[in-house]
């Protein structure tokens, strides 16, 4: 059961200049700076749990540029092992655990996760730093983008590119046979945005990375030839994908949105994701939105359930379910009030409106979620 609780403040457009999803012209500036903050609380079926804080600022400055930036502070609890010290559950929990387990198993461990990400954007360009520090991971990126309009404004093409690099070096822990590594990413992105009419929006876009150095977890043990090895992935992967989304408004304020992707990688994996989502005004203050998504994947070259001798496939080795083979769907209901609607003279409560959302995810690896949402958005403008 996953419960989150969102407290958002103004609004902000992050990620328009680093998707490059305007339509027309790259970013609209704001007169005044937007703040945006948001807590999020989430459990599983396993009892992981996690707390997310995080907040957004948009600060407008002269000559048609605009600063952006993110933080984020996450805390990850995952529970002590529950099974009689000794016994058969309890060895199996230590030795495929996908966390550090030296020192005491049975005890809570509590990750804590900082992310920052600045954007300075001028005019169609814009560059982006992103930050993240945990006790054993350091991630860093750097990007750029470029976008610009055809047609009188009703074709729009974004380019972007990054660079991250990635330092881990895992903690102690007496399984634990990875030394500190390195993973690189580089990424080209390329998004084509066409108004085909007035309530009418295509998009198409194409992605693909370059990834070199560690890509398993270090701390995962996997079951080979009758014993425990080290969980191992190939070092290198090239992936790839391509996607399309469709957007129509239509008279009765109602919209409709499409999307599919088509994804591969050089491990084998291949996967499909179709989607929609349904939007409608049912007073001047009321909205809903329905929406539902299908996923499927093939699984990896290397991935086996079981594996006969302790070299796994070629010396690769997986534990991670996310290698095999998976199929999900997503179901998820939202309202939306705008107390405008009712008090819109009021100085405070005319600036608010009030949502609840409702996900049920499910999967083919026996893995499934409930994800209730409630929000309070309040605008400063």
């Amino acid at each position: 059961m996953q419960v989150t609780r969102r407290w958002c403040c103004g609004a902000i457009a992050l990620g328009m200049t680093l998707a490059g999803v305007s339509p027309c012209a790259a970013l609209e500036l704001v007169e005044t700076p937007l703040l945006s903050s948001l807590l999020r609380t989430f459990t599983d079926s396993d009892k992981v749990a996690v707390r997310s804080l995080s907040g957004d600022y948009q600060w407008p400055l002269q000559n048609q540029t605009s600063l952006t930036m993110h933080w984020n502070n996450e805390r990850v609890v995952i529970p002590g092992i529950s099974a009689p010290v000794g016994s058969a559950e309890a060895v199996d929990a230590v030795t495929t655990a996908s966390r550090p387990i030296a020192g005491n198993a049975y005890q809570d461990f509590v990750k804590v996760r900082n992310e920052m990400e600045g954007s300075v954007a001028r005019g169609p360009a814009s560059l982006q730093y992103y930050l993240s520090t945990e006790n054993d991971y350091l991630a860093q990126q750097l990007g750029a983008k470029y976008d610009f309009d055809l047609e009188g404004q009703q074709l729009n093409f974004a380019l972007g590119t990054s660079y991250g690099w990635d330092d881990i070096e895992p903690l102690a822990d007496d399984d634990t046979q990875t030394s500190a590594s390195r993973r690189t990413t580089v990424h080209w992105d390329g998004v084509a945005t066409r108004i085909l009419s007035p309530t009418t929006l295509l998009r198409v876009g194409l992605e693909y990375n370059i990834v070199n150095g560690l890509q398993h977890n270090p701390y995962r043990n996997v079951y080979a030839g009758g014993t425990r090895v080290p969980e191992s992935h190939p070092s290198s992967r090239q992936r790839r994908d391509a996607y399309v989304k469709l957007n129509q408004y239509f008279a009765n304020r109602s919209s409709i949105k499409f999307n599919y992707r088509f994804y591969n990688d050089d491990w084998g994996i291949s996967s499909h994701e179709v989607g929609t989502k349904l939007s409608q005004y049912l007073t001047r203050a009321v909205s809903v939105r329905y929406e539902y998504r299908y996923y499927t994947q093939t699984a990896a070259d290397f991935f086996r359930t079981e594996y006969l001798s302790v070299d796994g496939i070629e010396g690769y080795r997986s534990g991670d379910y996310r290698m095999d083979e998976l199929a999900s769907h997503l179901f998820s209901a939202s309202m939306n009030y705008d107390l405008d609607g009712w008090a819109t003279d009021h100085p405070l409560l005319g600036r608010m409106a009030v949502w609840l959302a409702y996900e049920r995810y499910v999967n083919s690896n026996n893995y499934s979620a409930n994800i209730l949402e409630t929000g309070l958005d309040f605008r400063f403008q």
